[in-house]
């Protein structure tokens, strides 16, 4: 997560809040379809933890590889995210057109955000990406196992940042062109940002994908419990991400940082909260 001015949070708190309320609304059509067997969940077992570091170790695959792309030669990072948008692109547009409209509109918008790259069509392929991503993982697994998967990721988030840096360098390399494994928003302040390159002047407010899509899975997985308390959850995210860039803003803070772990804090108290609105 990177950079900072009062209006571009704005919207980019509108863009997180508008991408979790889709995410929840595919989650619970993806919850009935399977409820209906109409679909099968894509873990067996949704109340099995292994399913958290099956996930994590695929994040840790996709992370290597998306390194290793970026010293060989960036376009194939460009044709894995490509890949990735065309699925769920064309899996988010299937939950209302047949399968081959789906799949020409998700390759549409594929090749068109490639033709005429910029942060607004990027922002697009994700808002059509990340909501089907996260329903279909958080309808198909116990809120628990998410759960533990969000904690997981709070450690490596921080680990990658704090200590590795990692994903100091992919971000670096991931804002050099419109991507969207980041959303991206033009700021009219000029922003000095703390890179392992050293500092550079940035005009832009971001968000990783990541950080959209776990507590949007999360929000999703609770909705056996109630949808009080998946809207609950997404309340306080929302809040949380508010005040977070807010903070940021008004500290002038140029170190990137991660979200997760508040994200994760956020989540939890709005899930306790759900128990004390019930009572």
């Amino acid at each position: 997560m990177l950079i900072f001015s009062m209006k571009e949070i704005a919207f980019l708190v509108l863009f997180f809040l508008l991408t979790s309320i889709f995410s929840i609304y595919l989650g619970i059509l993806t919850k009935n379809a399977i409820e209906r067997g109409e679909i099968e969940p894509v873990f067996q077992n949704p109340y099995d933890y292994k399913n958290s570091f099956y996930m994590f170790a695929l994040i840790l695959l996709g992370t290597v590889m998306m390194i290793f792309f970026i010293k060989v030669r960036f376009e194939l990072i460009k044709l894995l995210e490509n890949l990735a948008l065309f699925l769920l692109i064309s899996t988010t547009f299937s939950y209302f057109f047949p399968t081959l409209p789906s799949f020409l509109l998700a390759l549409f918008f594929v090749i068109f955000s490639e033709l005429k790259p910029s942060f607004l069509l990027k922002n697009l392929c994700l808002f059509l990406s990340i909501p089907s991503a996260s329903a279909i993982i958080g309808a198909s697994l116990d809120y628990r196992v998410i759960l533990l998967f969000f904690l997981i990721l709070v450690f490596y988030d921080i680990i990658s940042v704090f200590l590795t840096k990692h994903m100091v360098y992919l971000a670096e390399n991931l804002l050099s062109k419109p991507s969207a494994l980041i959303s991206v928003f033009p700021s009219g302040k000029i922003r000095k940002v703390r890179f392992l390159g050293g500092k550079k002047k940035v005009k832009i407010i971001a968000l990783g994908a990541g950080d959209y899509f776990m507590p949007a899975s999360f929000s999703v997985s609770l909705l056996p419990l109630g949808i009080k308390y998946s809207l609950s959850t997404l309340f306080l995210n929302t809040m949380t991400l508010f005040f977070l860039f807010y903070f940021i803003h008004k500290r002038e803070i140029s170190r990137p940082l991660p979200a997760i772990p508040f994200l994760l804090v956020s989540s939890i108290l709005g899930f306790l909260i759900s128990f004390y609105l019930q009572s």
